[in-house]
């Protein structure tokens, strides 16, 4: 993967949990996707392959006991998904659980994965960043 993941979508998600994953994102990550619950936050987080094994070798670096009990927690929710020709995807039940998806979605581009995030998990979490916090992060970097 050699592109960039960005942007912000609203695709529509039925009462079976199919949704159209964006083409623009699906160019960049290719034709299998792996949907993982987010590590940081309530989305489900959406690898390509190369990706997918990025993250369970930085899943395997965490040692002992607790590493073993994270990679079982994380991976044992993950889902492997070849989008139809229509370019759905289905999000299996425990995935929409994790993220508390209903309804209304959000999908966004962050970087090197892409994000299913709940419409309104999504508003409150992009109303807690301000720009002010923004400006201050980035005051030591020349973009």
């Amino acid at each position: 993967m050699a592109d960039s993941l960005c942007g912000i979508y609203y695709p529509s998600i039925d009462p079976k949990g199919r949704m159209s994953f964006p083409n623009k994102l699906r160019e960049v990550l290719g034709a299998e996707l792996y949907l993982c619950a987010g590590s940081d936050n309530h989305y489900i987080a959406v690898y390509s392959s190369e990706g997918f094994e990025e993250y369970q070798n930085k899943l395997l670096e965490i040692p002992g006991k607790l590493g073993s009990n994270i990679r079982r927690k994380l991976l044992s929710c993950t889902d492997k998904q070849v989008p139809d020709k229509q370019g759905r995807i289905f999000i299996a039940q425990h995935l929409r659980d994790f993220a508390g998806i209903s309804d209304e979605v959000v999908v966004i581009g962050s970087g090197n994965k892409a994000e299913i995030w709940d419409k309104s998990k999504w508003t409150d979490f992009d109303n807690e960043i301000s720009q002010e916090q923004i400006d201050a992060a980035l005051a030591e970097y020349v973009l």
